[in-house]
């Protein structure tokens, strides 16, 4: 009996930490970040962590490109030419910010979606949810390992300039950058909603 026991003790602490993890887990802004961020063997296990997500047939519908610190200018570049395709009256300040976001964050991701090969009974919708299942491992992760992390969009990354600085290939598009270093303190949680508030049981119509 005492091996039982240990094992649902083992259980329930596990389970304990799990939830406490996800719990306590919140995004901090870029800015916010401070270096150093994961080294490479921390990093490696983040992106383990994050090939754990359920993945239908298989297909690894995504994938995640390092920008490396020497490459923060290019990509400080792309932002403006994004900018300033966009909106060609785009003011010095406006230019100054879509710059500043490319030189955030001692670690800088780009989350790539990939809608091939294709496959009927995988659809984009479904590989959507295992590229956002693989980034909250991540984020989770990178939590428990003591670092502070966000998940970034904006509308450059969805720009046929955007896919052509990246070389993304047909099929793929740029979902995200994963913002990645140390939290200088941890700030006051945002109110999350309830269990009631996503939860409900199914009615079935009336016969």
């Amino acid at each position: 009996m005492a091996a039982a026991d240990d094992a649902t003790d083992d259980g329930a602490d596990l389970a304990g930490l799990v939830l406490a993890l996800i719990g306590s887990r919140q995004s901090v802004m870029p800015k916010r970040l401070l270096a150093p961020g994961p080294d490479d063997a921390q990093l490696r296990q983040m992106v383990d962590a994050a090939a754990c997500a359920p993945d239908h047939r298989g297909l690894r519908p995504w994938r995640l490109v390092r920008i490396a610190d020497g490459q923060r200018a290019a990509l400080a570049d792309l932002f403006e030419a994004c900018t300033r395709e966009r909106d060609p009256a785009a003011t010095p300040d406006d230019i100054a910010r879509s710059r500043e976001k490319a030189l955030r964050a001692p670690v800088l991701l780009l989350a790539v979606l990939r809608g091939e090969p294709p496959d009927d009974d995988v659809p984009l919708v479904e590989r959507a949810i295992t590229l956002g299942a693989a980034l909250m491992n991540l984020l989770l992760a990178a939590h428990g390992m003591g670092h502070g992390a966000m998940l970034t969009s904006g509308r450059a990354v969805r720009t046929p300039r955007f896919a052509q600085a990246f070389a993304l290939a047909p099929g793929e598009q740029a979902v995200c950058f994963v913002s990645i270093g140390r939290a200088p303190a941890v700030a006051p949680r945002r109110a999350r909603g309830a269990a009631a508030d996503f939860l409900a049981d199914w009615v079935p119509p009336a016969a």
